[in-house]
């Protein structure tokens, strides 16, 4: 092991807290904007609907490499190169991201959040909208029957039960979203992938880095998509287990 040194390990270890840092974030708000996207879309407004229509079509079929060198690189020129610097890069907010997260250039994290968040934010809101068709029509009607409104139907059913039926979708595309991540080498955003490629640059040790990072990603995906099940174990329904059943029956009969 005389290739992995300790300074190559420092920058690997620093490398694999961004990547978990980018997974977290990017997991959080692609879910959020394709629940919000998912909903709008299967809104009654036309307009609503179609523009959540057009949002899924296009950043479902744009890679996400090129959204992330789109916005690394070819939204800072649209504004002049003063307003450009002073917008993106030399301000107190990028100096305070500095100091808080180590990066040179925190605009370029900033860039690949963004795209990874359209990216997979647009399938999620495909694969929410389909779980929302697994509800039975008959529990909504019923629902709006007995009085409910059309925010509490959302809330309280189509909410919770299009998860519910999407989820196994959503947990393997946030995975996908989690390998993604090494695309942010490409911007020069120090994550683990990045980090690998500073490691060969230095020590010329391709094979041993390079099978090291195979181990890493694959060692993330088993953790995430453990954490992602225990996930879904919570959102189930609660069960009720045979110890429970005889009090059930005794609470079920007194109440008749």
């Amino acid at each position: 092991m005389d290739w992995l040194t300790p300074e190559i390990g420092r920058v690997l270890l620093r490398g694999f807290a961004y990547t978990i840092a980018l997974t977290a974030i990017t997991s959080i708000t692609s879910t959020a904007a394709g629940i919000f996207i998912g909903l709008a879309r299967l809104s009654g407004r036309s307009s609503l609907s179609r523009a959540a229509r057009v949002y899924i079509e296009i950043f479902r079929n744009i890679p996400a490499l090129v959204l992330i060198i789109f916005f690394a690189f070819a939204v800072p020129n649209l504004l002049a190169p003063e307003q450009r610097r002073l917008f993106f890069f030399d301000n107190k907010l990028a100096d305070w991201l500095t100091f808080f997260s180590g990066l040179s250039l925190p605009y370029y994290a900033v860039a690949v959040i963004t795209a990874l968040t359209l990216n997979t934010s647009a399938y999620l809101a495909e694969l929410f909208r389909a779980g929302v068709g697994t509800i039975p029509r008959q529990m909504i009607d019923a629902a709006r029957s007995l009085g409910a409104t059309a925010g509490q139907v959302t809330r309280q059913i189509v909410l919770p039960e299009g998860i519910r039926a999407a989820y196994p979708a959503i947990a393997t595309r946030l995975i996908h979203n989690m390998k993604n991540t090494a695309l942010a080498a490409i911007v020069a955003v120090p994550e683990f992938f990045h980090a690998t490629q500073t490691a060969v640059t230095r020590t010329f040790f391709a094979l041993q880095f390079l099978l090291l990072a195979a181990l890493i990603y694959l060692f993330l995906s088993v953790v995430f998509a453990g954490l992602l099940h225990k996930i879904e174990l919570w959102l189930q329904p609660s069960v009720i287990r045979p110890e429970n059943q005889q009090e059930t029956r005794f609470v079920q009969a007194n109440h008749v």
